[in-house]
């Protein structure tokens, strides 16, 4: 049947064989094709426009022969730019060396660009979008952990029981004087902290700590407020009344030193201010004095200690113990926590001073090391103990390890799903140090030390080089999977799956040659698709 515009047919797809058995035989040759692999989309070359190699690097030789073409630079780049069907078909042009490896191991080389675009402007824009994601993480988390009310990891709140027995010190200590004897009923705490102010227990489990720890009586010296002590002292008397004896006071705190005014019912505010003057810290001694208390100045080595970052003690400008005395303080907390001042015991010794201990206790995983001995001839009444103190009769018991039994605080749940923004935004921290010092608890706020903030350039520096050095160590890695096991692994995949197409076609053609009406209806039904697909052969 002749086309339109006589366009010839194509001999393919047109022409029908003259005999049944050189149809078969026909069929056969085209159902086994040579060795091919599905070219990429992207390639335009064909096998025809593969570059020659000179004459003396290619010998030309037929098929399945060796050849003698050397491996040079040359013939390495003409067989990284043909396709894998290329490699196969061209196989006796390529050296020895490249028959003997998979056409499917090695990339095909696409040119320049491809190769530039791929080794360098690829890492480059993934190297832009890590620095956009520093850029967003690092003032982003900064804020997020600088935030006010942040929880914190250990949920305090959680502890509200002590399930031990209670500790007797007496079974293992014995009072500091030899001559006090054994003759005490109690074991006193001079200094400890609530939720009314930088404490962790409220006032009800405050005082479940100390009956665990072996003492029947507290002071609870909250800073700068007497209202934690009345809190406590009203559930004692309410409810703990036969275990444990409550007597209210406060600690002042200020930027020149701690000071506990116990046994009073108010708090005394004279000198509740960052710097007070030697007159308002008299001011502030006599007002306890008038309410029927006492003063007693609290940890002094602390005191006096260097405080971090700086050549200055953390309580600056602190009064001497003489010229405490002169003020007309009634003695010195001569053991806080783990801490014996001896400086301070031999002091109130020479000047017949009180002698009071106390653990400072903050939180409830807190061990107790000290206890204070006074003797009320059974009268365990806060007056009763207030008593004994004034007229200064007291020793105490010391324990360098501390108790054993401790009691730790759960996981806080909302600390831990708000922590890891946190934690890194605290790392993020590292790059400059805010200096503050010691914080004043006064009521204007801020630090009792100059506030200063220096930037680490060096540790910033070393931290983009760690940066550069953990992505050159990710790409190095991907280098490594994609292109030498994921890439290979691909191409692999693809090439075999293209043999086993051809398989395929190839045992359907044996098929119709075995069976001529079979083949003969092939032949038509390929006939008709060939036509319908070619738009010269269209009628």
């Amino acid at each position: 049947m002749a086309a339109h515009g006589g366009t010839q047919p194509n001999d393919n797809t047109l022409s029908s064989p003259s005999s049944p058995s050189a149809a078969a035989q026909s069929l056969t040759n085209e159902a086994t094709p040579r060795r091919r692999f599905p070219a990429d989309s992207s390639t335009s070359d064909s096998v025809s426009s593969l570059p020659t190699a000179p004459e003396h690097n290619s010998i030309p030789t037929s098929r399945g022969h060796s050849s003698t073409t050397p491996l040079t630079r040359q013939s390495l780049r003409r067989y990284l730019s043909s396709s894998v069907p290329e490699r196969e078909e061209h196989a006796d042009s390529f050296p020895s060396v490249l028959r003997h490896i998979p056409p499917w191991l090695l990339p095909r080389y696409n040119g320049k660009r491809r190769v530039i675009r791929s080794t360098l402007l690829r890492p480059l824009c993934r190297m832009l979008v890590l620095t956009i994601i520093l850029a967003v993480l690092i003032p982003a988390t900064l804020l997020y952990s600088l935030r006010e009310g942040q929880p914190e990891a250990a949920d305090y709140r959680a502890v509200t029981e002590f399930d031990w027995p209670p500790i007797n010190p007496r079974s293992y200590l014995t009072p500091w004087n030899a001559s006090f004897g054994a003759q005490y009923d109690v074991l006193l705490d001079g200094h400890s902290h609530s939720r009314y102010s930088d404490g962790r227990m409220n006032s009800e489990t405050l005082l479940k700590w100390h009956i665990a720890n072996g003492y029947n009586a507290v002071i609870v010296t909250d800073h700068n407020t007497v209202a934690g002590g009345l809190a406590a002292q009203k559930i004692a008397l309410a409810k703990y009344s036969d275990q444990i004896t409550v007597i209210p006071g406060m600690e002042l705190t200020c930027c020149r030193l701690h000071m506990n005014l116990i046994g009073i019912n108010e708090t005394i505010d004279f000198a509740i201010k960052k710097w007070p003057t030697d007159d308002e810290l008299k001011a502030t001694i006599a007002r306890a004095h008038e309410l029927g208390g006492l003063a007693i100045v609290n940890h002094i080595p602390w005191s006096n200690s260097t405080e971090w970052g700086y050549q200055l003690p953390r309580m600056q400008n602190h009064p001497s113990r003489e010229e405490l005395v002169a003020m007309g303080v009634d003695g010195f907390e001569i053991a806080n926590g783990d801490v014996l001042d001896t400086t301070s015991l031999k002091f109130s010794q020479e000047h017949n001073l009180l002698l009071i201990t106390g653990t400072d206790v903050h939180y409830p995983d807190s061990g107790a090391h000290s206890w204070t001995t006074i003797n009320t001839n059974g009268n365990r009444t806060a007056e009763g103990i207030m008593a004994q103190l004034r007229a200064r009769r007291t020793s105490f018991m010391f324990d360098p390890t501390g108790t054993q039994n401790v009691a730790y605080s759960p996981s806080n749940p909302a600390y831990v799903s708000k922590a890891p923004p946190t934690l890194l935004g605290q790392y993020f921290q590292m790059f400059w140090t805010d200096q503050t010092g010691m914080y004043s608890f006064s009521p204007e706020g801020g630090f009792c030390h100059e506030h200063f903030v220096y930037i680490h350039y060096q540790l910033i520096g070393y931290f983009i080089a760690w940066v550069l050095v953990g992505f050159l160590m990710f790409e190095a890695a991907r280098l490594v999977l994609v292109g030498c096991i994921w890439g290979p692994f691909q191409r692999r995949r693809r090439y075999y799956k293209e043999l086993k197409g051809v398989g395929s076609r190839k045992n359907a053609g044996k098929r119709r040659a075995a069976n001529p009406r079979d083949q003969e209806e092939g032949n038509v039904d390929r006939i008709g698709s060939d036509i319908e697909s070619d738009p010269d052969t269209r009628w």
